[in-house]
């Protein structure tokens, strides 16, 4: 089938009149104070289940800026006023107890619904949950500095990151419904598809505009994300190929890329097609490489450029420059290329002007700049290692690697210093077997995710820290691609169709009674082995309190609708339930019903 028709080229001329500059509108006023807040009140003390409003404990200055430009003759004029906040919740009842922001709101509306996987666009936030080893937030340390800042450990907070406030007017109101202990999954949606669609590999993510490509030996498809659906297929014109490689697109020329080869061993052309139709542009005769292709990488340079860098199995690296209508070689190495053995992964770094690429090469973790022409510029190794490399990812001007020995390592972008090394509980595989995608397909934000081959678990390791959390219940099937913005994977099933897979979780199972009240006298400063609950089997949701009530009293107000005994024997607070007949029957050496005493 065909594609959609393409529109005029910008600048034409129909005869109308040259639109002049436009004229820039005032700035919208958008109030930057917070809302009233509670902070400096009584925290509310939470157990089980609970939705509660945040307080702001803490902002960065909030800047608005409007910008305009002409698209088609059109002023095109956007604001934005972006927020980052600290906002308290609630402090748990049980100290150093597992939570999940389950479902986020702002001024009433859904933003974030973790037992759906939906999230508004463009929303980041950490969530904390206030355990004893919790880390200093990374978006105020860059505010802030880490010697000013503290971990907020005890408290159930969420840090929001660059919040576009400017369809609000002012700072929202956020409220987070939290769930103890909530069950996660992993949900897995598969694409609808065209009847009589081939089988797709190969996939282009194309994560800020929510589309997908696949491909086949003969056609391109076109994939919504948002929608899990197939939109278009793209008859590829015949040819004469039998081996494929690096996929990409180019954002900024609409343009599909990628390495065909009759042999598979060398002859590697670049291939250039139409993003919109999937018609092939241009065509380049110079090879690649001169052995087999293993991977590479695409940039866009400018409005006009995009570079794409690789190497082949004999390590010999190279670089095509791409244009809307052309695709040439610009630089090629010998094979070996600066004597390595063993690329195993080149990430995309800074663009400037110039374009800089992270290579994994050995045991050197090495930068190449490219110029907008394509031609190398420079090489310099960033830092050397013990053990031989196998992925990286660049970071905020860092560089996060792992290593063929289990460790991750976060390396300063300009000097090259090791900030962190940690082990991690999984072992990146080697290029050729591992199913984790390239780092230029994935939209890194906080974390990297893992699935080894084959496995069944999830990791997640903090990009800022080394630490790693997991996740049971994965299926491993084919090449993964993450979007860390969306907490979104894309793979394929085992029949080679496209599908979607999130981190749900569930609303929260119901609690006993009895826990709930063993937990609230222990916040109150009783042992274990001072408390005492006979015959209480009732289950609750989850509770909000106010602990500077006194947990006696507010033991009390609890166990009177249940009809539960509260007493004090020998130092010992005991509750008790007992019926006879329906008819509640009170132990004689026992005080009146819902007092407490000393026996």
């Amino acid at each position: 089938m065909g594609g959609l028709p393409r529109r005029p080229g910008r600048g034409s001329w129909g005869g109308w009149e040259t639109p002049t500059a436009p004229t820039v509108p005032e700035v919208p006023e958008i109030q930057t104070t917070l809302p009233t807040s509670a902070y400096g009140q009584t925290i509310p003390v939470v157990y089980g289940k609970c939705r509660l409003p945040a307080a702001y404990i803490w902002c960065a200055p909030i800047l608005t800026v409007t910008s305009t430009h002409i698209e088609f003759w059109d002023t095109v004029t956007t604001t934005t006023s972006k927020l980052t906040a600290r906002l308290r919740f609630a402090r748990p009842l049980v100290p150093d107890s597992t939570w999940t922001m389950r479902k986020l709101y702002a001024n009433g509306k859904l933003v974030y619904d973790g037992s759906v996987g939906y999230r508004q666009k463009g929303l980041k936030f950490t969530a904390y949950d206030g355990r004893g080893d919790q880390p200093r937030d990374p978006a105020m340390v860059r505010e802030e500095g880490a010697d000013f800042v503290s971990a907020h450990r005890g408290y159930l907070d969420i840090v929001v990151v660059d919040f576009d406030i400017v369809g609000y007017g002012a700072p929202p109101v956020f409220e987070a419904e939290w769930i103890q202990d909530g069950a996660t999954t992993h949900d897995y949606d598969t694409f609808t598809t065209f009847s009589g669609t081939p089988n797709a590999r190969d996939l282009i993510p194309v994560w800020d505009q929510q589309k997908l490509y696949g491909f086949d030996d003969t056609d391109i498809f076109l994939y919504s994300i948002g929608a899990a659906k197939q939109y278009f297929t793209f008859d590829r014109e015949p040819d004469v190929y039998n081996y494929y490689r690096v996929f990409r697109y180019s954002r900024t020329l609409d343009r599909l890329f990628y390495f065909a080869s009759f042999t598979g061993t060398s002859d590697w052309d670049a291939v250039l097609c139409d993003g919109s139709t999937g018609t092939v542009v241009a065509t380049s005769g110079d090879s690649a490489t001169s052995s087999s292709l293993v991977d590479g990488c695409l940039v866009d340079v400018s409005s006009s450029t995009a570079l794409v860098v690789g190497f082949g199995l004999n390590e010999q690296l190279f670089c095509y420059r791409l244009t809307a209508d052309t695709v040439t070689r610009a630089y090629q190495s010998t094979a070996s290329w600066n004597g390595y053995s063993d690329i195993q992964c080149i990430t995309p770094g800074p663009v400037s002007g110039d374009a800089v690429f992270y290579l994994c090469a050995d045991n050197d973790l090495v930068k190449a700049t490219f110029s907008s022409q394509g031609t190398l510029k420079s090489t310099a190794v960033l830092a050397t290692f013990a053990d031989a490399l196998r992925y990286a990812v660049y970071d905020d001007g860092d560089l996060v690697v792992w290593t063929d020995a289990g460790t991750v390592s976060r390396v300063d972008g300009t000097t090259g210093a090791i900030e962190f090394t940690k082990s991690v509980p999984y072992q990146i595989e080697a290029i050729g077997s591992r199913d984790l995608g390239p780092p230029d397909l994935q939209r890194f934000v906080d974390e990297l995710y893992f699935l080894p081959v084959g496995g069944t678990t999830s990791y997640f390791t903090d990009l800022d820290l080394g630490t790693t959390r997991s996740i049971a219940g994965a299926s491993s099937t084919a090449s993964y691609y993450f979007d860390g913005q969306t907490d979104q994977i894309i793979s394929e099933t085992a029949g080679g169709v496209p599908q979607r897979m999130r981190i749900t979780s569930d609303d929260g199972t119901q609690r006993q009674l009895e826990d709930f009240l063993v937990a609230l006298m222990e916040a109150g400063g009783f042992s274990s082995d001072e408390i005492e609950v006979i015959n209480v089997d009732d289950v609750i949701d989850g509770a909000v309190i106010d602990v500077t009530n006194g947990v006696r009293d507010i033991a009390k107000s609890i166990c009177e609708p249940y009809s539960i005994a509260i007493f004090e024997r020998a130092g010992k607070i005991i509750f008790k339930r007992a019926f006879t007949d329906g008819a509640f029957a009170i132990d004689a050496t026992l005080a009146p019903f819902g007092d407490i005493v000393d026996a």
